[in-house]
């Protein structure tokens, strides 16, 4: 009986090795992508935890100066508790706009800088530490503690009116006026700073009849 020879293996072309190198590079381009998207994804969501921080550190603080200035006590013998910011003034006071209704630039500052501003001098201080937290709110960590100033806008008038004087309508010391808390504050990161303000009106807390 005479046997058939097996024939000889074909040689490899490599066709196999090619087609598995594109599928292992189409898989690395996916992975590339999706941890692309992961990362960019983390970032938005820190930016907008960021803002959120901020946001909440702003009106934390401007809610304080409010409430700061509603518990304020008037004392007729000793004056208002708020005299105005004039000059080298030491212990708490209100910045008043210029002549001309112009603000000063360093409230113009605090109120518009895009970079952190450090506290006024006559600001009141926020009390409440927001700054080096930890245990369960080390996450709510502020990197900067919120600053705030208050301003005098002036009397609590209707539009055009003017101060009037004399026995009928007077407009005294104790009239109301306008005060602006404007409150500034970072994220967890200075990366995102926000700006808060609120105007109300409120017992005349500045005059004391002796300034200009």
């Amino acid at each position: 009986m005479s046997r058939t020879p097996n024939p000889m293996p074909t040689r490899q072309h490599g066709a196999v090795l090619f087609v598995a190198l594109v599928f292992l590079i189409l898989i690395t381009l996916l992975a590339l992508t999706a941890i692309g998207s992961s990362i960019l994804q983390e970032k938005m969501t820190g930016g907008m935890r960021n803002g959120q921080l901020s946001a909440l550190g702003a009106d934390s603080a401007l809610r304080g100066g409010e409430a700061w200035m509603w518990n304020l006590n008037f004392n007729a013998v000793a004056g208002q508790p708020l005299p105005p910011c004039i000059g080298s003034s030491s212990g708490t006071c209100v910045y008043r706009p210029g002549a001309t209704g112009a603000l000063r630039s360093d409230v113009q500052k605090f109120r518009t800088s895009h970079g952190w501003v450090n506290e006024l001098p006559g600001s009141p201080t926020y009390t409440h530490v927001m700054t080096g937290l930890t245990g369960t709110t080390e996450t709510a960590s502020l990197a900067e503690q919120p600053q705030l100033i208050i301003e005098d806008m002036g009397d609590n008038v209707p539009p055009s009116s003017g101060r009037q004087s004399g026995a009928i309508d007077p407009e005294n010391a104790t009239a109301y006026r306008f005060y602006r808390i404007t409150a500034r504050s970072t994220g967890g990161s200075a990366a995102v700073q926000r700006v808060f303000e609120s105007v109300f009106s409120s017992t005349n807390l500045t005059d004391t009849g002796t300034e200009p």
